[in-house]
């Protein structure tokens, strides 16, 4: 889908010449990270990224978490009925995800992504961010979930900080890619894998020599 901007209707604005004709058309994105939050807000939230994305990764850290996919559903099911009456590009489809924890089985893996709507699950270190305490505490205890992701090819999104209080704010990142981001890419090298916003050199630096299966948004 695209949506087309005629810069020609700009001219009369700006004080240097425009080439006749010029157009630039801009692909209608998708949003990788976008918090829906629930209950009446929803809706709100909704008539903003429908005139902008096409389709959105929705976070699963609400009150409780999306953890199943029982959960995952009944998200989308709200995401869905709290859609605007008319969407400005015809359609918007919400991207779920599963909120991991260290008590996440493979069993729940297969079923989430068996519904062809959970593309993703993410990884909260326990302590790091909003509504995080259900979160990871230990890497290893995921690794039955992950090797069943991997096997399914479903993408791993990851709050990549550690919440350790004796870690300086501006370290905690650089710290979490060498304690378990490099280990984790180590042991399960097909894991597709996305550092969301990152937000130090030492992160881009790493992306950038990873493997082809680690991204990173910003």
């Amino acid at each position: 889908q695209s949506q087309t901007l005629d810069t020609s209707t700009m001219a009369s604005s700006l004080t240097y010449p425009i080439p006749e004709g010029t157009r630039l058309t801009i692909t209608l994105p998708d949003d990788f990270h976008h918090h829906f939050r629930d209950g009446s807000a929803t809706s709100n939230v909704l008539a903003h990224i429908t005139r902008q994305f096409g389709r959105a990764i929705a976070m699963p850290n609400l009150k409780p978490p999306v953890t199943t996919a029982e959960k995952a559903t009944a998200y989308r099911d709200h995401l869905l009925a709290n859609l605007p009456s008319t969407l400005v590009h015809g359609s918007f489809e919400p991207l779920m995800t599963l909120y991991l924890t260290d008590n996440t089985t493979p069993e729940e893996i297969r079923k989430a992504h068996a519904l062809g709507y959970v593309k993703a699950c993410k990884y909260y270190p326990a302590g790091a961010t909003t509504n995080s305490d259900a979160g990871v505490t230990d890497v290893r205890k995921t690794y039955p979930a992950l090797r069943q992701m991997a096997e399914l090819g479903m993408m791993l999104c990851i709050h990549s900080e550690v919440s350790t209080p004796t870690i300086d704010i501006f370290d905690r990142e650089p710290t979490f890619i060498e304690e378990i981001i490099k280990p984790l890419v180590k042991d399960m090298p097909e894991m597709k894998i996305t550092l969301e916003h990152i937000s130090t050199k030492e992160a881009v630096d790493y992306v950038l020599s990873a493997p082809a299966n680690v991204k990173a948004s910003i």
